[in-house]
């Protein structure tokens, strides 16, 4: 990632290596295999398998926004979550406290898709339905890095319920010097 200033772990870009929204096609096996191929995945899997957590933050850079569910494709004829008022709550407070930096106003906010851009396989989307959204989780079997237990990305009713928030932090992808 930042430090190596480059997006993708080997080809694979880990922000959208979650088994979330893919869609699993007996025709295609190979779709089954499109999630949970990085490290960096199966790190944050592992860590949200074994502690609940309820709020988490994921910083990128490209734009200046607060993003919160939805922000996958077939959720974008809908840009409300059945949280949408407590996520718009939490991001107007993230918003009012972050503030405006010398040439930018507050952070605008709201949800992924209309704001930032819908993604298959998201972190935000995964980490906040997918104990609830069954019918969006596919269990994935990567062959990378000597496969990964399919029964990994299974998950109960309790395992994923975060409001997992997008911080998009700067307009520029990298900081500058000073």
């Amino acid at each position: 990632g930042y430090f190596r200033k480059k997006r993708t772990e080997g080809s694979v870009d880990a922000n959208r290596d979650f088994p979330f929204d893919y869609e699993s096609n007996p025709k295609h096996p190979e779709f089954n295999n499109a999630c949970m191929k990085t490290i960096a995945a199966r790190t944050i899997n592992e860590i949200f398998r074994e502690h609940l957590f309820q709020l988490s933050f994921t910083f990128h850079g490209g734009m200046e926004v607060i993003g919160y569910e939805w922000g996958a494709p077939t959720y974008s004829h809908t840009s409300i979550s059945p949280d949408d008022v407590v996520q718009n709550q939490v991001a107007a407070a993230y918003s009012r406290y972050g503030g405006g930096w010398k040439s930018t106003p507050p952070y605008k906010y709201g949800p992924m898709n209309p704001e930032v851009y819908p993604v298959r396989g998201g972190m935000e989307d995964w980490a906040y339905a997918s104990s609830w959204d069954p019918d969006r989780v596919i269990p994935c079997k990567p062959s990378t890095y000597s496969g990964y237990p399919v029964q990994k990305t299974t998950y109960n009713n309790s395992t994923l319920r975060v409001l997992n928030m997008l911080v998009e932090t700067s307009n520029d992808k990298i900081p500058t010097k000073n």
